[in-house]
C-alpha cells in the first residue's frame, strides 16, 4: 500500500481557546510543490471536529488563528489572510477525518523532521499547539520557519522558534523590546519601506524578485540561530484577499 504523506504530530485542546484541534506534519513521502517556499516538511494547524471553510463561516476558526486580524470578521468576510484554505488545509482535513495519516510517537515525529526544513504553521497559528510539539519536531530539523500573532500573550516561550506577526510599526517595535524577532506585513503602501539595521525584505517575495525561497533563506527561525535583523513583506494574495486589503486599508492599486 501507498504510505501516507503526513502524520498526526498531536492532537487535543487548543492552547487558544481548548476548542478540539490536530497538528499534522505533510510532505513525509512526497515533496511539497509549494513554489515560494521549496521542499520543506509543512504543518497544518485544524480544527479537529470542523472542515476548514466552515471554521472561516462561522468563526471556529479562532481556535487556531486567535486573534489574528487577517482572518476577517468571523463569517468569512474581509479575509486578508494569504492562505487559500479550501485547497491545501481542507485537503488535509479531510484526510485526516478518513483516518489517511498515522499518528506519531514522540521519536517518530523527531525522525520525521531530521534533516529537513520544517514549517510551522502553514495554516494555523502555532502558539495553539504546545511548544514541546514543535520544539521535538525540529530537534534534529536542519531548520525551519514559523510565525505567531499570539506573541503578545504567550511570553517568550515560543519566540526561540518563531517570528511575530507584526501588521504594523508599533507592533514590530513592540515585539522587538519584548525579545521577539518579526515578520511585519505591510498594508497600506505599494512600496516596502523597511527600517535599516532592523528589517530586510523577505527573499521569496515579489518585491525582492523571488531570489530565494524559504528552504534557502531559512531566516524566518525566531531567535533560533541569533539573527538580528527581522522581516518585511507587502500583503499578498489571491484577488479575493487584495481587494479586501485595498478595501481595509485604503490601499490604491499600482
Amino acid at each position: 500500500m501507498k504510505k501516507p504523506n503526513g502524520l498526526i504530530l498531536w492532537q487535543g485542546p487548543s492552547r487558544i481557546d481548548g476548542a478540539p484541534i490536530v497538528a499534522i506534519l505533510i510532505g513525509t513521502e512526497n515533496d511539497s510543490t509549494n513554489s515560494k517556499t521549496g521542499a520543506m516538511l509543512q504543518t497544518y494547524i485544524l480544527r479537529a471536529d470542523i472542515a476548514p471553510t466552515d471554521a472561516i463561516a462561522t468563526g471556529a476558526d479562532a481556535s487556531i488563528c486567535g486573534d489574528c486580524p487577517h482572518r476577517g470578521d468571523g463569517t468569512g468576510k474581509g479575509r486578508t489572510c494569504y492562505v487559500n484554505v479550501g485547497q491545501g488545509a481542507q485537503s488535509v482535513w479531510k484526510a485526516f477525518r478518513r483516518g489517511v495519516y498515522p499518528v506519531a510517537t514522540g521519536d517518530q515525529a523527531r525522525s520525521a523532521g531530521a534533516r529537513r526544513v520544517v514549517r510551522l504553521g502553514t495554516y494555523g497559528d502555532p502558539a495553539a499547539v504546545p511548544v514541546s510539539v514543535w520544539e521535538n519536531l525540529t530537534a534534529d530539523a536542519v531548520a525551519h520557519t514559523g510565525y505567531t500573532h499570539a506573541w503578545r500573550g504567550i511570553g517568550s516561550a515560543y519566540s526561540h522558534l518563531l517570528m511575530a506577526s507584526a501588521d504594523s510599526v508599533r507592533d514590530m517595535r513592540e515585539a522587538h523590546a519584548n525579545g521577539w524577532r518579526t515578520f511585519r506585513v505591510v498594508t497600506h503602501t505599494n512600496t516596502v519601506q523597511r527600517f535599516r539595521r532592523k528589517e530586510s525584505v523577505c527573499p521569496a517575495s515579489a518585491e525582492a524578485g523571488k531570489k530565494l525561497t524559504c528552504i534557502d533563506c531559512k531566516a524566518c527561525d525566531g531567535n533560533a540561530t541569533n539573527r538580528r535583523a527581522s522581516i518585511v513583506i507587502q500583503a499578498h494574495g489571491g484577488t479575493a484577499v487584495m481587494a479586501n486589503v485595498r478595501r481595509q486599508y485604503q490601499v490604491v492599486a499600482a
